[in-house]
């Protein structure tokens, strides 16, 4: 009795010669051979392009020192002292006091100066800054604010605005100048903030 031959199924593999012999005819025969990634080429690894950071961000805040310790918005008709209260006087104020500073201020030969509104002091916010220029130069809190204003400023400014209440010691708004949010305090409230004087140019 005959035995049958059996035949094992085994994968075929193509010469790595006689593969590249294929690619070769197939081009002469103008069969294209790349794939949309491009040329199909084994023997070289992909080489990613280099990381290109993306440009940053342009600031929108325009600001002109004036050499006599004030500083212009050239977009507005507004006027502000470089340095804030706590750059002035090395500590902080609560509203009564901000008011009081700011209304018996000489600078540059101008003494009609007042405290900002809310909308105001949005006008030099700048989220495309982070100088440490405050008091305690704490490099964890930059400030988004210009370079072009002194040094040793406050971490936050109280404007003019405020809600009358029957409370005696409520409430006005500061705009916080590390995260740019607006808070809700109390006129007795000092801690570490001041008042960036502001008068329009006329």
């Amino acid at each position: 009795m005959k035995r049958s031959r059996q035949h094992s199924s085994k994968p075929c593999f193509l010469p790595r010669v006689l593969l590249m012999s294929m690619m070769m005819t197939l081009s002469m025969l103008g069969i294209s051979t790349e794939t949309s990634a491009g040329p199909y080429n084994p023997t070289e690894p992909y080489v990613a392009p280099p990381y290109v950071p993306p440009p940053p961000p342009e600031s929108t805040v325009h600001l002109v020192d004036n050499g006599d310790g004030t500083v212009s918005h050239t977009d507005r008709p507004l006027m502000w002292a470089k340095a804030d209260s706590y750059a002035d006087l090395g500590k902080c104020l609560n509203w009564h006091e901000a008011g009081e500073y700011a209304e018996n201020l000489t600078i540059g030969n101008y003494s009609d100066w007042r405290m900002p509104t809310l909308e105001e002091l949005a006008e030099i916010y700048d989220n495309t800054k982070e100088n440490v220029m405050s008091f305690d130069h704490d490099s964890k809190t930059p400030l988004a604010l210009d370079e072009k204003f002194a040094d040793g400023a406050a971490y936050w400014y109280w404007v003019s605005d405020h809600t009358k209440t029957d409370l005696t010691d409520c409430c006005t708004r500061t705009l916080y100048f590390v995260l740019g949010t607006v808070h809700t305090r109390r006129f007795s409230d000092c801690m570490s903030g001041g008042v960036r004087p502001v008068r329009n140019i006329k």
